[in-house]
């Protein structure tokens, strides 16, 4: 079983500078680290060596976001904890040989969003990728990935008037999650309607993301009947503490992203 590691503590305590811990943890698993300054946010690009890449095939970007509203144990530390240590498992495996693939942003401002997309943080960042032709990316989000045991993908309802070519993508990336998360839980997956995070930002620049979530299996039963999950009643709240997470979700992230890594679409 699964053990949360005590670092986490250290990274949700109230006075963690988290941009800085996220920095010197990627540092002492032999990966640099950009920040990306827009707006008076601080988005982190992992620097992962040019060998473990391969442009015959699709880059995935990966995206969660390391701001917080209290202590934020599941929204969204879970799931930025666990990309932190999945970077360092990359860096160590492909090292030796092969490729990934992946481009790792932790971004900030996401619960910004709350005043619109155009607020989040992570809004401009899509103008960026927007204004430099990075439109093909496979964008995944990871967003309160800490408390449950079933996978959940953000149903999306896209735009009125998005192109053809725009909609086509993203059913591909769509197919793609689905496939991914199935198959990390044996099956055992649900779409749900749920709150936007930084993939808002991404379709709102016409560029495809999903964003994936983990809850309990009665939350989602609760979900599927009209009703609000408890694990989301608990964001922004003091309930959403240490205490209120589940191993068993952090296997479940890091099985998804093991396959994550494998995952190899050509362009």
């Amino acid at each position: 079983m699964y053990q949360i590691p005590p670092l986490f503590s250290d990274f949700i305590a109230s006075d963690c500078d988290r941009l800085s811990f996220i920095q010197k943890f990627l540092n002492s698993v032999g990966l640099d680290t950009a920040v990306l300054q827009m707006e008076g946010k601080n988005h982190i690009y992992v620097k992962f060596p040019q060998s473990q890449y391969n442009p015959q095939f699709r880059i995935k970007t990966v995206i969660a976001h390391y701001d917080r509203i209290g202590i934020g144990a599941n929204d969204n530390s879970a799931a930025v904890f666990s990309l932190m240590q999945w970077a360092g498992q990359l860096n160590q495996i492909f090292s030796k040989g092969g490729f990934h693939n992946v481009r790792l942003i932790f971004t900030d401002g996401e619960e910004l969003g709350q005043e619109g997309v155009s607020s989040q943080g992570a809004f401009p960042l899509a103008q960026l990728f927007r204004k430099l032709g990075i439109i093909n990316d496979d964008i995944y989000v990871f967003d309160c990935m800490g408390r449950g045991d079933v996978p959940v993908l953000t149903e999306t309802r896209l735009p009125k008037g998005v192109s053809k070519k725009f909609a086509e993508a993203f059913t591909a990336l769509e197919v793609r999650a689905q496939n991914l998360i199935q198959t990390a839980s044996g099956g055992k997956w649900f779409c749900l309607p749920c709150n936007y995070s930084d993939n808002a930002s991404f379709i709102a620049n016409g560029i495809p993301a999903v964003a994936i979530t983990i809850l309990p299996s009665e939350d989602v039963s609760l979900a599927l009947a009209g009703g609000q999950p408890e694990t989301w009643k608990k964001f922004h709240t003091p309930a959403d503490n240490f205490e209120s997470l589940t191993p068993q979700a952090f296997e479940l992230t890091a099985s998804i992203l093991k396959d994550l890594a494998m995952q190899k679409t050509l362009v």
